[in-house]
C-alpha cells in the first residue's frame, strides 16, 4: 500500500499563522482539522479550502499541530502527538459512557464466561489472519474448541496466538520487560517458520515491502539500535512520572513495537498482544471480553494507513492513536450489542416460560423450553436436567419423555449418552399459539 508523502515544511512562519485567523471560516476549518485530523492527501483534494492552494493549507495545519505537539524521543528518533480537545472528549466518553455503561448494565456472569471464550478464540484467529493465516474462522474455531492438533502453519499460528493471550493474563502483575516481550514472541512463533527468530532480537536489517508492487514501504531502524530502543520503550511504558491515558500509552506501545521491528518476523502479533496486555493491566478488564484484532482485521486498510501516515508525516503518532481508539470503540460496541441481545433473549424467555406454564407445562419443562428457545441447538440429558432442578432421575425422565410425546423434543444417542434436543423453535410457537 502506498500513500503520498506530504509537502516538507522546513520553517514555520508563526506570524503568518496568526494572521490567517483573520480569514472568514478559519476557526471552523482548524476545528475540523483537529477533529478529523486530516492527512495531506485529504487536504490536497478537499474543495473550498480557505487558502489559495492545498500546500498553503497544509503549511497552516502543520504549524498549528507543531504549536500544540507533545514530543517523545526513542534513541535518535523523534515522535510527536497532539492531544486535541476532540481526542480528550473521545477518551472521556469511552471511559464514562461505553466502559462505565457496560459496568453499570453488565451481562450476567454466565454470559460473560461464554462471550469471553468466544472473544478469546476470535482474537487468536483474527490476529493470525492479519498476518496471513489462511485458515477459515469456522475451521480454526473448531480446532481450538475440540483441542485437535494444528495441521498447517496457519493453524499453528492461531494456536500460538491463543496460548500467548492466555499467558498474558497470567503476567498482569509484571512490568514491561525484555523478558516479557521475548516470551510472548517465543510463544507466538513456536513450530512455525518464524521460530528461527525467537528468543532474540534481530541482527539484520528489515525492509517492509509493499505487497502489491514489491517496493520498500518502510525501513526499520538499524539492528544495532534495537536493544537501546526497546530499553527506552520499556522505561517509557513503566514510568509513572507523567500521566498518559492508558489507551494513548498502549497505542504508542503497539506502534513502537511495529516501528522498531525487533524481530525478524512476528512483530505484529507481538505488538497487538502487548497492547491487549497493557490495557488489561491498567484496569480495562472488560477487554478480555472483546477481540481487538477482529476490529482491526475488518478495517485492515485503515490499520495499515495509520502506520504509514504516522511514518510519512514526521512520525506523528496522532494518526495511530486515533485509529486505536476507533478500533476499540468498534470492538466494545460488539460487546454492547451482545449484552443487549442477551437481555432481549432473557426477556423473551421469561415471557415464554410464563405462557407455557399457563398452557399446562410444569415449571421445570417451561424453564427448559425457554432455555432451548435461546439455544435451540443445545442438548439435554436426564442427569443434567435432574441436577439443574434438584429432582430424582425418574422425575426428570418423566418430564423429558412427556415433551418428546408432545412432539417438541426428540431423543437420540450421542456416543453412549442419550440426549434430548429441540425439534425446532416452531414447535414451541405452536403451543404458545394454542
Amino acid at each position: 500500500m502506498k500513500i503520498e508523502n506530504p509537502p516538507s515544511i522546513k520553517d514555520f512562519d508563526f506570524n503568518k499563522y496568526i494572521e490567517c485567523f483573520k480569514k472568514d471560516g478559519m476557526d471552523s476549518f482548524i476545528a475540523e482539522t483537529d477533529k478529523r485530523y486530516f492527512y495531506w492527501s485529504e487536504i490536497k483534494h478537499r474543495p473550498n479550502l480557505p487558502f489559495e492552494s492545498p500546500e498553503k493549507a497544509w503549511e497552516t495545519i502543520k504549524t498549528h499541530r507543531f504549536i500544540g505537539a507533545k514530543r517523545l524521543f526513542f534513541g535518535k528518533h523523534e515522535f510527536t502527538y497532539n492531544l486535541t480537545s476532540f481526542i480528550q472528549e473521545d477518551l472521556h466518553n469511552f471511559d464514562l459512557k461505553l466502559i462505565g455503561g457496560l459496568y453499570k448494565n453488565s451481562i450476567t456472569p454466565q454470559e460473560q464466561q461464554e462471550y469471553f471464550k468466544n472473544s478469546l478464540i476470535e482474537e487468536a484467529i483474527a490476529s493470525s489472519q492479519i498476518e496471513g493465516a489462511a485458515t477459515t474462522t469456522d475451521v480454526a474455531r473448531e480446532m481450538i474448541k475440540s483441542g485437535r492438533k494444528p495441521r498447517t502453519e496457519s493453524e499453528q499460528m492461531i494456536i500460538n496466538n491463543f496460548r500467548a493471550i492466555r499467558e498474558i493474563e497470567n503476567r498482569l502483575d509484571e512490568d514491561l520487560s525484555t523478558e516479557l516481550i521475548l516470551d510472548i514472541h517465543q510463544i507466538m512463533t513456536v513450530k512455525t517458520d518464524a521460530t528461527i527468530y525467537a528468543e532474540k532480537f534481530r541482527d539484520h536489517p528489515i525492509y517492509v515491502k509493499d505487497h502489491i508492487d514489491g517496493e520498500i514501504a518502510f525501513t526499520a531502524p538499524e539492528f544495532s539500535e534495537v536493544n537501546q530502543l526497546i530499553e527506552q520503550l520499556i522505561n517509557f511504558i513503566n514510568s509513572e512520572k507523567e500521566f498518559y491515558h492508558p489507551i494513548k500509552k498502549a497505542s504508542i506501545l503497539h506502534f513502537m513495537i511495529g516501528y522498531i521491528h525487533p524481530f525478524g518476523d512476528g512483530n505484529g502479533r507481538t505488538a497487538r498482544a502487548l497492547f491487549y496486555w497493557y490495557l488489561i493491566k491498567k484496569g480495562y478488564s472488560l477487554l478480555k471480553h472483546i477481540s481487538i484484532s477482529k476490529a482491526i482485521l475488518n478495517s485492515r486498510t485503515s490499520y495499515n494507513k495509520a502506520f504509514l501516515k504516522t511514518e510519512h508525516d514526521d512520525n506523528d503518532l496522532t494518526y495511530f492513536i486515533m485509529y486505536s481508539m476507533k478500533s476499540l470503540r468498534v470492538a466494545f460496541q460488539s460487546l454492547v450489542t451482545y449484552r443487549d441481545k442477551k437481555r432481549e433473549e432473557r426477556q423473551k424467555a421469561s415471557e415464554i416460560i410464563y405462557e407455557l406454564t399457563q398452557k399446562g407445562f410444569n415449571k421445570r419443562q417451561a424453564d427448559l423450553l425457554g432455555y432451548l428457545f435461546i439455544k435451540p441447538k443445545a442438548k439435554i440429558t436426564v442427569p443434567i436436567y435432574s441436577k439443574r432442578h434438584d429432582i430424582v432421575r425418574q422425575t426428570a425422565s418423566r418430564d423429558l419423555v412427556d415433551l418428546e410425546e408432545k412432539g417438541i423434543v426428540f431423543k437420540s444417542k450421542d456416543g453412549k449418552t442419550m440426549v434430548y434436543e429441540l425439534i425446532n423453535i416452531e414447535k414451541i410457537g405452536n403451543y404458545l399459539n394454542k
